[in-house]
């Protein structure tokens, strides 16, 4: 049997699975969420507000992990 091994936690890749999940539940195109609100990749202004709120904080935690990173 082999031995498993614990994966490290990692938040950048917990985003896209939170990305990767509303893109699936609201039937839209995988895309950055960027590239999302600049494309008009949504159906409706909560889909709107869900992605800038998403891009604003993916901005924060991808600073931290840079920083964290090449401390």
């Amino acid at each position: 049997m082999a031995k498993m091994t614990k994966k490290e936690f990692c938040l950048l890749d917990y985003m896209c699975d939170i990305l990767d999940n509303f893109y699936e539940k609201n039937d839209l195109e995988y895309i950055c969420a960027s590239e999302s609100i600049d494309s008009g990749n949504y159906n409706n202004d909560e889909q709107l507000e869900w992605l800038e709120k998403y891009s604003d904080l993916w901005n924060k935690v991808e600073e931290r992990f840079v920083e964290r990173k090449y401390k």
